[in-house]
């Protein structure tokens, strides 16, 4: 069962179009650097990303969304938890972040 992994982020006031642009260039480019050890290939399924166009003004400051799929949960818990390519990006641009949020769901499952 494919799990959807959805990460907002609100970059700090401080941080300049030039950054936002390199750090959402980093995360996008997850989907060809993040290698399975087991298979020695990209596993992310696709990725699509995006700055906000939202005309409905409930952003709460967020202004990019990045939306993974992934091929089961496993793939997704070895993304987030052991994955050096997304761990080490991760560590790189947290300084540039207010805030994070993530939402990850399988299509159809409501409980």
């Amino acid at each position: 069962m494919q799990v959807t992994h959805i990460v907002l982020l609100q970059f700090n006031p401080d941080v300049t179009p030039e950054v936002r642009e390199d750090v959402a260039s980093q995360v996008k480019g997850l989907r060809e650097s993040c290698i399975h050890p087991d298979t020695g290939r990209p596993y992310i399924v696709s990725m699509r990303a995006g700055a906000d166009v939202s005309i409905e003004g409930l952003q709460n400051g967020i202004s990019h969304a990045f939306v993974s799929v992934f091929e089961n949960t496993a793939d997704r818990d070895y993304f987030v938890n052991k994955d050096p390519a997304h761990i080490a990006l991760v560590q790189n641009v947290k300084h540039h972040l207010a805030k994070v949020q993530v939402v990850d769901f399988v299509d159809g499952k409501f409980i």
